[in-house]
């Protein structure tokens, strides 16, 4: 007899099942998240839970699998939206809407088993998920063992919402233990049995199982104690018992039969076996294992020969399933069938879909660590798999294979394409492309698309290193192609440079953005949207900067681009207000930006910056320091930085007068490129000791004519630019005294400004994702920020929290 045994009497586990029924029912909650050790119990969980819901709702579940996963983008969301009628994941807009849709007609449980061996894709989809889910009756569940890199990141982010439940199933106890053993053997177990098998199993469900009642006989590796859990099998079981195992922790009928071949009455003896047997259990049109430990301990129990040999048998059968060309790659790789496991992973490659970058990736790589252990390559070229390649990296921000790859595709055979993406693919790490840009333009006709976004990243190249001239002659060339072509985009973005270039004719800057507005489709408009809040902020024109972000982020919002698209237009948005003085509000928005996960490293330095000049303003001095320390690190070296580092250097000579001439050395050459930056530099050093010189740097707005006032000595013209712009801390320099910053409102409730407005939106009843359009924050933030002002009023829902504000709302005028 098998002492995998599945009870049927329920064990433990009583507040948890307790949480998510409270889950279920909580319309404010829509997530739970249950983490737990192989073996504790997670699956068997949820399907108590599932089971009681009676056939009201409608379940969905889907799960990862151990072999072969990273073959497969969107693994455990693939079952779930088929039901949905989603054919493509990657279209997480679609995706949300179908589910919120489905769970209008009736309530929706989709489970998500298995995380741990998740994909990128499917991280990224259950992020967006969780952070944009409002519509009321939908529950996901999601399983996964103690989370590691990615996974880590996305637990740890969604954790802070406060729609999001997280369960932690902890072991049995000794009197639980008991139960369980008497469930299984069908008797009272004797109170040593109990005490031995508590002791030896540590409370895990699926150990105390496999101890059974007679815990001594067995081997003490956990591996071998589940082998030896196993119940006795005739021949055939045992062999579709190993064939499982080597299929991995799922196996469609219609594979394992295939591999089997055995007549069709001894295959589902043998199944039934298994099933009965509570090693396999049935599962759409295959069979997965009951738990993934039980496959691992069979797999690893197989001799290396018999392991090599089933993925033979395996990737021969999938040979002739086209559908299936993933799972052939990945048998034929652990077979040693290096030159089918290339063919077929190159194929695999060819069929991902949109969105399973990261799974195409995978596959490619594949393909060139086993080029050079194959001869016979069917005819397909490297150079073809390395153009491929660097795409996937492209995608995917691989930047350093990426670049690997698109070299060797270079030196093999120049174009203009492959120096194009050389040069996309060295911006995306900071260096500077335009070589590769000026060879791609040599080799490409007059009028063709590609021309044209050659010439826009040299134009927009030359406008970030200072080379305003020829940045605008590219970006002139640029339009002259899109109007050719007819390509909206391109017009877009030439007339976007070209306003940068134009920043010292405020009149022909307006007319390009508002051109570029006029044509943009909503994604180029949130790099419009970047480009003209720059110009903007650069210029002193800070409200207006503030009305162009907002615009962003709200075309960021309605486009699902808000995580992706955002991040460097709350960096313009904290410049903005930190230059006005509203430094309550910029320092609010620094720490939600660097609360959300996957922040870009420029970003992060930029907000750094800007915090350290309001710590330094407000007189925190060690606190400036700090910031600028991270800021630092997060920057490094290289030509795509230097405006940053400009500008850091400015806050360090305030920070330590005495080094003011060494710092300033250090950043001296080529300060004319970054006029704005340099004259704020220039400003500081003159106001630290030693000697005092103004360079010959253009002067492009009234913030650069202020600064170089300072830098003059002169005062009363300094003093008198910054009132005009309105920038506090700048002015209290050339006046003496303390800076005066914007007034903010007074706390309310105990909550800031911030959680304030949150819960004044709270009470008109918006959901976290109409809060955060309306505050053009992410909706992760959002919901962070409702989780703790329930947690700082003590209330228990949001109807409460929004009683207790409209009840102080009576009290104080000052409330919105």
């Amino acid at each position: 007899m098998s002492i995998f045994r599945r009870s049927a009497t329920f064990v433990g586990r009583g507040p948890e099942l307790q949480a998510l029924r409270e889950a279920y029912q909580d319309p404010a909650v829509h997530t739970a998240l249950i983490c737990g050790a192989a073996g504790i119990g997670k699956s068997r969980l949820v399907d108590e839970f599932v089971s009681r819901l009676g056939p009201r709702p409608r379940v969905l579940t889907g799960r990862c699998v151990q072999f072969g996963n990273d073959t497969v983008a969107y693994a455990p969301f693939l079952l779930p939206l088929r039901e949905l009628s989603i054919v493509s994941p990657a279209d997480f807009g679609q995706v949300l809407t179908a589910v919120e849709r489905a769970a209008a007609e009736r309530p929706l449980v989709v489970v998500l088993e298995d995380l741990h061996w998740a994909d990128p894709s499917s991280l990224h989809l259950l992020a967006f998920l969780v952070a944009n889910l409002d519509a009321e009756g939908v529950l996901l569940v999601a399983t996964f063992r103690s989370p590691g890199g990615r996974l880590r990141q996305v637990v740890a982010e969604l954790s802070r919402l406060p729609a999001v439940r997280v369960l932690t199933p902890a072991p049995l106890s000794r009197h639980e233990t008991g139960r369980q053993l008497a469930a299984l053997l069908g008797r009272e177990p004797e109170p040593t049995l109990v005490t031995r098998v508590f002791q030896r199993s540590q409370g895990n469900p699926l150990f105390i199982e496999a101890l059974g009642d007679a815990p001594e006989d067995n081997p003490a590796e956990l591996l071998e104690l589940l082998v030896a859990g196993l119940p006795e099998l005739t021949a055939d079981g045992s062999r579709v018992l190993a064939l499982a195992a080597v299929a991995g922790t799922t196996v469609e009928h219609d594979v394992l039969a295939a591999v089997a071949e055995l007549p069709e009455f001894s295959l589902h003896r043998a199944l039934r076996e298994l099933v009965d047997g509570q090693v396999l259990v049935a599962a759409g049109a295959g069979y997965e294992f009951r738990h993934a430990l039980i496959r691992q301990a069979v797999y690893d129990r197989l001799l290396p020969a018999e392991r090599t040999g089933l993925h033979r048998q395996f990737a021969a059968v999938l040979s002739a399933m086209p559908e299936r060309v993933a799972q052939l790659a990945a048998h034929a790789y652990a077979a040693g069938e290096h030159a089918c496991a290339l063919r077929s992973a190159w194929q695999a490659a060819l069929r991902t879909g949109p969105g399973a970058e990261h799974v195409r990736l995978h596959l490619l790589e594949r393909v060139l660590e086993l080029w050079a252990q194959v001869d016979d390559k069917a005819g397909l070229d490297r150079l073809t798999v390395l153009d491929h390649a660097a795409e996937a990296g492209l995608a995917t921000n691989a930047v350093a294979a990426g670049l690997r790859w698109s070299a060797e595709a270079l030196a093999a055979a120049p174009d203009p394409r492959r120096y194009y993406r050389q040069a996309v693919l060295k911006s995306l790490g900071h260096g500077d492309g335009r070589d590769e840009l000026h060879r791609a333009l040599r080799l490409l006709p007059e009028a063709s698309p590609l021309r044209g976004d050659v010439l826009a990243a040299l134009a927009i190249g030359c406008i970030f290193a200072g080379d305003l001239g020829p940045g605008g002659r590219y970006a002139a060339a640029a339009l002259e192609v899109a109007e050719q072509v007819g390509s909206p985009s391109l017009l877009a973005r030439a007339h976007a440079y070209l306003g940068l270039a134009a920043e010292g004719d405020p009149t022909a800057a307006a007319r390009h953005f508002a051109a570029a507005r006029a044509t943009a489709d909503p994604l180029t408009m949130i790099d419009v949207a970047v480009w003209e809040s720059a110009l903007h902020v650069s210029m002193g024109a800070y409200r207006t900067a503030v009305e162009v972000v907002q615009a962003g982020l709200r075309t960021a919002h309605e486009t699902f681009q808000y995580e992706k698209r955002a991040p460097v237009l709350v960096v313009k948005w904290v410049q903005a207000l930190t230059a006005l003085g509203e430094w309550a509000q910029a320092l609010d928005l620094i720490d939600e930006a660097l609360g959300e996960p996957d922040r870009p490293r420029l970003s992060q330095a930029a907000l750094r910056i800007s915090r350290g000049e309001i710590h330094l303003a407000r007189g925190d001095r060690a606190a400036a320091a700090a910031d600028a320390d991270c800021a630092r690190r997060l920057l490094g070296d290289g030509p795509a930085v230097r405006r940053y580092r400009i500008r850091l250097g400015a806050l360090d000579i305030r920070l330590a007068p005495d080094r003011a001439g060494e710092i300033y050395a250090g950043l001296a050459d080529g300060l004319a490129a970054y006029p704005h930056e340099a004259w704020a530099l220039v400003a500081a050093k003159a106001g630290a000791p030693g000697p005092a010189e103004v360079p010959d740097i253009a002067v492009v707005g009234p913030v650069d004519e202020a600064y170089r006032a300072m830098a003059r000595g002169d005062r009363e013209a300094a003093a008198r630019g910054w009132r005009a712009l309105a920038q506090p801390y700048e002015l209290s320099l050339c006046q003496g005294g303390a800076p005066r910053p914007a007034p903010g409102r007074p706390a309310i409730l105990g909550l800031t400004a911030r959680e304030v407005e949150v819960l004044h939106l709270v009470a008109e009843g918006r959901s976290n994702r109409q809060i955060a359009a309306e505050l053009f924050i992410s909706s992760n933030t959002a919901g962070v920020h409702v989780s703790r002002i329930l947690a700082k009023l003590g209330a228990a829902t949001r109807t409460e929290a929004a009683r207790r504000f409209l009840d102080a709302r009576g009290t104080g005028p000052h409330l919105p």
